[in-house]
């Protein structure tokens, strides 16, 4: 059911396809819903405002119109919800500053959606990767090598830490120990120094590592 999810009309119109496919043609059993679309752009907020808002909308508002819409069939019959954020969600990163933003956010919801909704057959699970092998970077302006790949993984590698985290009833995972290491030290940090930091790192790498 193919839509434009940064067009609201689209939007409720895909919504609407899978309601319906739910209650008329779907076979019994349990939803497995995957918040999964998102986008980054680098370079700085005033160079691009049109697009930090696009971003929003694809990133944090289509998750949260999703998951509203489909709830009430999720409850009648079990399932989880996959809210896919990412490491960037631990950490303000200066350069994807919407991105690491709109990741915050579908981090916190998760969590506490996943309390609310305990005792009620659905759990819902934050999905933190950290860089993967997509079109992400592609998309988001940053040339190969913009990042480093010791911290990289592969889609499956991060599809199997999902999985196993849906097994075990889990509410938040990081996939990769190296980005849980990362998470768990920026805990330790203030956030303004973070933020320096991270900032930093991202241009480094960028200007160094970046491929013609």
């Amino acid at each position: 059911m193919p839509c434009d999810l940064s067009d609201s009309a689209e939007l409720e119109r895909g919504l609407a396809e899978a309601v319906a496919f739910l209650r008329s043609e779907a076979p019994p059993g349990k939803v497995l819903l995957i918040n999964n679309s998102g986008y980054g752009v680098y370079g700085r907020f005033s160079e691009s405002p049109g697009d930090q808002v696009g971003m929003l909308d694809v990133n944090a508002r289509a998750p949260l119109v999703l998951t509203a819409g489909l709830l009430p069939e999720i409850r009648a019959r079990g399932g989880v919800i996959v809210n896919v954020a990412s490491v960037a969600a631990f950490l303000p990163t200066p350069h994807l500053a919407t991105y690491s933003a709109t990741k915050s956010f579908l981090l916190h919801w998760s969590l506490c959606l996943d309390n609310e909704l305990r005792g009620s057959g659905v759990r819902t699970l934050a999905l933190c990767p950290g860089p993967t092998s997509t079109d992400f970077f592609k998309r988001a302006g940053l040339k190969e090598g913009a990042v480093p790949d010791a911290f990289g993984q592969t889609i499956d590698e991060v599809v199997r830490a999902a999985l196993r985290a849906i097994e075990r009833g889990r509410p938040l995972v990081v996939s990769g120990w190296k980005n849980r290491l990362l998470a768990a030290f920026v805990g330790f940090v203030p956030k303004p120094l973070m933020t320096t930091l991270s900032g930093y790192f991202l241009v480094t790498f960028r200007k160094k590592r970046a491929k013609p």
